[in-house]
Protein backbone atom coordinates (compact mmCIF):
# COMPACT_ATOMS: atom_id res chain seq x y z
CA UNK A 1 0.00 0.00 0.00
CA UNK A 2 1.33 3.42 -0.87
CA UNK A 3 1.94 5.93 1.91
CA UNK A 4 -0.98 8.18 0.99
CA UNK A 5 -4.10 6.22 0.08
CA UNK A 6 -7.06 7.93 -1.53
CA UNK A 7 -9.55 6.95 1.20
CA UNK A 8 -9.30 6.52 4.94
CA UNK A 9 -12.08 4.49 6.56
CA UNK A 10 -12.25 5.43 10.24
CA UNK A 11 -14.01 2.78 12.33
CA UNK A 12 -14.68 3.91 15.92
CA UNK A 13 -15.58 1.00 18.15
CA UNK A 14 -16.48 0.20 21.73
CA UNK A 15 -17.15 -3.38 22.85
CA UNK A 16 -18.27 -4.57 19.43
CA UNK A 17 -16.16 -7.73 19.29
CA UNK A 18 -19.13 -9.69 17.97
CA UNK A 19 -19.38 -7.41 14.91
CA UNK A 20 -15.97 -5.90 14.23
CA UNK A 21 -14.31 -8.62 12.11
CA UNK A 22 -17.24 -8.86 9.72
CA UNK A 23 -17.35 -5.07 9.42
CA UNK A 24 -13.63 -4.81 8.64
CA UNK A 25 -13.85 -7.63 6.12
CA UNK A 26 -16.64 -5.78 4.30
CA UNK A 27 -14.22 -2.86 3.89
CA UNK A 28 -11.38 -5.07 2.74
CA UNK A 29 -13.65 -6.56 0.05
CA UNK A 30 -13.99 -3.25 -1.82
CA UNK A 31 -13.70 -3.19 -5.61
CA UNK A 32 -11.74 0.09 -5.26
CA UNK A 33 -8.64 -0.86 -3.28
CA UNK A 34 -6.84 2.44 -2.69
CA UNK A 35 -7.65 2.86 1.00
CA UNK A 36 -6.55 2.42 4.58
CA UNK A 37 -8.61 1.39 7.61
CA UNK A 38 -8.05 3.00 11.01
CA UNK A 39 -9.86 1.24 13.86
CA UNK A 40 -10.10 3.57 16.85
CA UNK A 41 -10.91 1.49 19.92
CA UNK A 42 -12.59 3.82 22.41
CA UNK A 43 -11.57 1.89 25.52
CA UNK A 44 -13.18 -1.50 24.83
CA UNK A 45 -13.13 -4.03 27.67
CA UNK A 46 -13.91 -7.06 25.49
CA UNK A 47 -11.54 -8.85 23.07
CA UNK A 48 -11.82 -6.28 20.28
CA UNK A 49 -8.06 -5.72 20.22
CA UNK A 50 -7.32 -9.42 19.81
CA UNK A 51 -9.81 -9.79 16.98
CA UNK A 52 -8.65 -6.74 15.05
CA UNK A 53 -4.99 -7.71 15.38
CA UNK A 54 -5.80 -11.19 14.06
CA UNK A 55 -6.68 -9.65 10.68
CA UNK A 56 -3.67 -9.99 8.44
CA UNK A 57 -3.79 -6.90 6.24
CA UNK A 58 -1.40 -3.98 5.95
CA UNK A 59 -4.43 -1.81 5.24
CA UNK A 60 -5.61 -2.09 8.87
CA UNK A 61 -4.23 0.07 11.70
CA UNK A 62 -5.47 -0.44 15.25
CA UNK A 63 -5.35 2.42 17.76
CA UNK A 64 -6.61 2.11 21.33
CA UNK A 65 -7.43 5.06 23.56
CA UNK A 66 -9.32 5.89 26.74
CA UNK A 67 -13.10 6.02 26.45
CA UNK A 68 -14.30 9.48 25.41
CA UNK A 69 -17.30 8.59 23.20
CA UNK A 70 -17.52 8.20 19.43
CA UNK A 71 -17.13 11.88 18.46
CA UNK A 72 -13.61 12.03 19.89
CA UNK A 73 -12.86 8.58 18.46
CA UNK A 74 -13.85 9.77 14.99
CA UNK A 75 -11.82 12.95 15.36
CA UNK A 76 -8.82 10.88 16.47
CA UNK A 77 -9.18 8.73 13.36
CA UNK A 78 -9.32 11.80 11.14
CA UNK A 79 -6.15 13.15 12.74
CA UNK A 80 -4.38 9.83 12.11
CA UNK A 81 -5.66 9.55 8.54
CA UNK A 82 -3.51 9.80 5.42
CA UNK A 83 -6.26 9.62 2.80
CA UNK A 84 -7.57 12.49 0.72
CA UNK A 85 -11.10 11.61 1.86
CA UNK A 86 -12.31 10.33 5.22
CA UNK A 87 -15.32 8.05 5.70
CA UNK A 88 -16.56 7.39 9.24
CA UNK A 89 -17.94 3.86 9.42
CA UNK A 90 -19.70 2.30 12.41
CA UNK A 91 -18.22 -0.93 13.70
CA UNK A 92 -21.49 -2.90 13.63
CA UNK A 93 -22.50 -2.16 10.02
CA UNK A 94 -21.48 -3.47 6.60
CA UNK A 95 -20.15 -2.01 3.37
CA UNK A 96 -21.04 -3.37 -0.03
CA UNK A 97 -18.15 -3.86 -2.50
CA UNK A 98 -19.15 -0.78 -4.52
CA UNK A 99 -18.88 1.70 -1.63
CA UNK A 100 -15.50 3.28 -2.39
CA UNK A 101 -15.87 2.91 -6.14
CA UNK A 102 -19.11 4.89 -6.10
CA UNK A 103 -17.60 7.50 -3.77
CA UNK A 104 -14.72 7.92 -6.21
CA UNK A 105 -17.22 8.34 -9.07
CA UNK A 106 -18.95 11.18 -7.21
CA UNK A 107 -15.64 12.79 -6.26
CA UNK A 108 -14.44 12.80 -9.86
CA UNK A 109 -17.81 14.01 -11.17
CA UNK A 110 -17.91 17.00 -8.82
CA UNK A 111 -14.15 17.68 -8.92
CA UNK A 112 -13.18 16.87 -5.35
CA UNK A 113 -16.09 18.27 -3.32
CA UNK A 114 -15.85 18.99 0.40
CA UNK A 115 -18.82 16.83 1.43
CA UNK A 116 -20.62 13.93 -0.23
CA UNK A 117 -23.11 11.22 0.67
CA UNK A 118 -24.01 7.82 -0.75
CA UNK A 119 -27.25 5.85 -0.53
CA UNK A 120 -27.68 3.25 2.20
CA UNK A 121 -30.23 0.85 3.61
CA UNK A 122 -31.27 -0.25 7.08
CA UNK A 123 -31.70 -3.95 7.82
CA UNK A 124 -32.83 -5.95 10.83
CA UNK A 125 -30.65 -8.70 12.28
CA UNK A 126 -32.33 -11.26 10.01
CA UNK A 127 -31.18 -9.37 6.92
CA UNK A 128 -34.58 -7.95 6.02
CA UNK A 129 -34.55 -4.43 4.58
CA UNK A 130 -36.45 -2.01 6.82
CA UNK A 131 -35.90 1.08 4.71
CA UNK A 132 -33.80 2.46 1.85
CA UNK A 133 -32.31 5.95 1.74
CA UNK A 134 -31.86 6.11 -2.01
CA UNK A 135 -34.23 8.76 -3.33
CA UNK A 136 -32.65 12.08 -2.38
CA UNK A 137 -33.32 14.92 -4.80
CA UNK A 138 -32.86 18.64 -5.23
CA UNK A 139 -31.14 20.86 -2.68
CA UNK A 140 -30.60 18.50 0.22
CA UNK A 141 -28.66 21.17 2.12
CA UNK A 142 -31.96 22.96 2.65
CA UNK A 143 -33.94 19.80 3.35
CA UNK A 144 -31.50 18.61 6.02
CA UNK A 145 -32.82 21.09 8.57
CA UNK A 146 -36.12 19.15 8.61
CA UNK A 147 -34.44 15.98 9.90
CA UNK A 148 -31.33 13.87 9.61
CA UNK A 149 -31.52 11.52 6.63
CA UNK A 150 -27.75 11.28 6.17
CA UNK A 151 -26.18 8.05 7.38
CA UNK A 152 -22.73 8.47 8.90
CA UNK A 153 -21.58 5.45 6.90
CA UNK A 154 -22.51 7.21 3.67
CA UNK A 155 -20.74 10.49 4.44
CA UNK A 156 -17.31 11.28 2.98
CA UNK A 157 -15.42 14.42 3.93
CA UNK A 158 -12.36 15.77 2.25
CA UNK A 159 -9.60 15.39 4.83
CA UNK A 160 -8.97 19.13 5.18
CA UNK A 161 -12.67 19.65 5.89
CA UNK A 162 -12.78 16.82 8.45
CA UNK A 163 -9.86 18.39 10.31
CA UNK A 164 -11.22 21.93 10.08
CA UNK A 165 -14.71 20.93 11.24
CA UNK A 166 -14.43 18.09 13.79
CA UNK A 167 -17.28 16.40 15.60
CA UNK A 168 -18.36 18.12 18.82
CA UNK A 169 -16.86 16.03 21.63
CA UNK A 170 -19.33 17.01 24.37
CA UNK A 171 -20.57 13.70 25.84
CA UNK A 172 -23.99 15.24 26.45
CA UNK A 173 -24.39 15.53 22.67
CA UNK A 174 -23.47 11.90 21.98
CA UNK A 175 -25.80 10.24 19.42
CA UNK A 176 -26.67 13.65 17.93
CA UNK A 177 -23.09 14.73 17.22
CA UNK A 178 -23.32 13.54 13.62
CA UNK A 179 -26.45 15.57 12.76
CA UNK A 180 -25.01 18.64 14.47
CA UNK A 181 -21.88 18.37 12.32
CA UNK A 182 -23.81 17.70 9.09
CA UNK A 183 -25.78 20.91 9.60
CA UNK A 184 -22.64 22.92 10.33
CA UNK A 185 -21.14 21.58 7.12
CA UNK A 186 -24.36 22.01 5.12
CA UNK A 187 -24.40 25.67 6.11
CA UNK A 188 -21.00 26.05 4.42
CA UNK A 189 -20.62 23.54 1.58
CA UNK A 190 -22.91 21.92 -0.99
CA UNK A 191 -23.66 18.26 -0.31
CA UNK A 192 -22.95 16.18 -3.40
CA UNK A 193 -24.69 12.83 -3.41
CA UNK A 194 -25.47 9.57 -5.14
CA UNK A 195 -28.56 7.45 -4.47
CA UNK A 196 -26.73 4.23 -5.25
CA UNK A 197 -26.88 2.06 -2.11
CA UNK A 198 -23.39 1.12 -0.92
CA UNK A 199 -23.80 0.15 2.74
CA UNK A 200 -26.22 -1.22 5.30
CA UNK A 201 -26.94 -0.18 8.86
CA UNK A 202 -27.81 -3.14 11.09
CA UNK A 203 -30.66 -2.29 13.44
CA UNK A 204 -29.82 -4.56 16.40
CA UNK A 205 -31.11 -4.25 19.98
CA UNK A 206 -27.77 -3.25 21.50
CA UNK A 207 -27.31 -0.30 19.14
CA UNK A 208 -26.43 2.61 21.42
CA UNK A 209 -28.75 5.16 19.80
CA UNK A 210 -31.72 2.86 20.50
CA UNK A 211 -31.11 2.74 24.26
CA UNK A 212 -33.12 5.52 25.92
CA UNK A 213 -32.29 7.11 29.25
CA UNK A 214 -34.72 9.95 29.96
CA UNK A 215 -32.29 12.46 31.46
CA UNK A 216 -29.56 11.76 28.90
CA UNK A 217 -32.04 12.04 26.03
CA UNK A 218 -33.35 15.42 27.19
CA UNK A 219 -29.83 16.71 27.83
CA UNK A 220 -28.71 15.48 24.40
CA UNK A 221 -31.45 17.25 22.47
CA UNK A 222 -31.07 20.44 24.51
CA UNK A 223 -27.32 20.37 23.79
CA UNK A 224 -28.03 19.84 20.10
CA UNK A 225 -30.20 22.95 19.91
CA UNK A 226 -27.72 24.98 21.96
CA UNK A 227 -24.66 24.09 19.90
CA UNK A 228 -26.47 24.40 16.59
CA UNK A 229 -27.48 28.01 17.11
CA UNK A 230 -24.08 28.97 18.47
CA UNK A 231 -22.68 28.44 14.97
CA UNK A 232 -22.73 31.65 12.93
CA UNK A 233 -23.03 29.95 9.53
CA UNK A 234 -25.95 27.83 10.76
CA UNK A 235 -27.73 30.88 12.13
CA UNK A 236 -27.33 32.66 8.81
CA UNK A 237 -28.48 29.79 6.59
CA UNK A 238 -31.26 28.38 8.74
CA UNK A 239 -32.45 31.47 10.61
CA UNK A 240 -36.08 30.91 9.56
CA UNK A 241 -36.17 27.40 11.04
CA UNK A 242 -35.44 27.89 14.74
CA UNK A 243 -39.01 27.02 15.72
CA UNK A 244 -38.91 23.91 13.51
CA UNK A 245 -35.66 22.66 15.07
CA UNK A 246 -36.98 23.24 18.58
CA UNK A 247 -40.31 21.54 17.86
CA UNK A 248 -38.60 18.59 16.20
CA UNK A 249 -36.33 18.18 19.21
CA UNK A 250 -39.34 18.14 21.53
CA UNK A 251 -41.25 15.59 19.45
CA UNK A 252 -38.12 13.45 19.20
CA UNK A 253 -37.91 13.41 23.01
CA UNK A 254 -41.63 12.73 23.33
CA UNK A 255 -41.64 9.80 20.90
CA UNK A 256 -38.63 8.09 22.45
CA UNK A 257 -40.06 8.54 25.95
CA UNK A 258 -43.37 7.09 24.77
CA UNK A 259 -41.58 4.08 23.32
CA UNK A 260 -40.10 3.29 26.75
CA UNK A 261 -43.68 3.01 28.09
CA UNK A 262 -42.55 4.62 31.36
CA UNK A 263 -42.85 8.40 31.10
CA UNK A 264 -46.42 9.36 30.24
CA UNK A 265 -46.43 12.78 31.93
CA UNK A 266 -43.06 13.78 30.50
CA UNK A 267 -44.16 12.60 27.06
CA UNK A 268 -47.26 14.81 27.21
CA UNK A 269 -45.17 17.73 28.47
CA UNK A 270 -42.83 17.56 25.47
CA UNK A 271 -45.72 17.17 23.06
CA UNK A 272 -47.23 20.38 24.43
CA UNK A 273 -43.86 22.09 24.21
CA UNK A 274 -43.59 21.07 20.56
CA UNK A 275 -47.00 22.57 19.76
CA UNK A 276 -46.10 25.78 21.56
CA UNK A 277 -42.83 26.05 19.64
CA UNK A 278 -44.50 25.33 16.30
CA UNK A 279 -48.28 24.78 16.03
CA UNK A 280 -47.84 23.01 12.67
CA UNK A 281 -46.31 20.14 14.65
CA UNK A 282 -49.87 18.90 15.08
CA UNK A 283 -49.79 17.77 11.47
CA UNK A 284 -46.58 15.77 11.66
CA UNK A 285 -46.26 12.00 11.52
CA UNK A 286 -44.01 11.92 14.58
CA UNK A 287 -46.56 13.79 16.70
CA UNK A 288 -49.28 11.27 15.89
CA UNK A 289 -46.93 8.32 16.27
CA UNK A 290 -46.19 9.55 19.78
CA UNK A 291 -49.89 9.82 20.60
CA UNK A 292 -50.45 6.32 19.26
CA UNK A 293 -47.79 4.97 21.59
CA UNK A 294 -49.24 6.94 24.49
CA UNK A 295 -52.66 5.37 23.91
CA UNK A 296 -51.05 1.93 24.07
CA UNK A 297 -49.89 2.73 27.60
CA UNK A 298 -53.54 2.69 28.74
CA UNK A 299 -53.92 -1.01 27.96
Amino acid sequence: MKSKPFFTIVIPTYNRASFIKRTIQSVLDQSFQDFEIIVVDDGSTDNTEELVNSIKSDKVTYYKKANEERAIARNTGAQLSKGEYVNFFDSDDLLYPNHLEEANNVIQKYKFPEFLHLGYEIKDTEGNVITNINSLSGDINQKLIFGNFLGCNGVFLRRDIALKHPFNGDRDLSASEDYELWLRLAARYPIRYSNIVTSTLINHDSRSVLITNKDKLIKRKNSFVKYLWEDEAVREKYSNYKDLVLANSYTYIALHLALTKKHRISTLLYLFKSIKARPATLGTRRFWATLKNLIKLDY
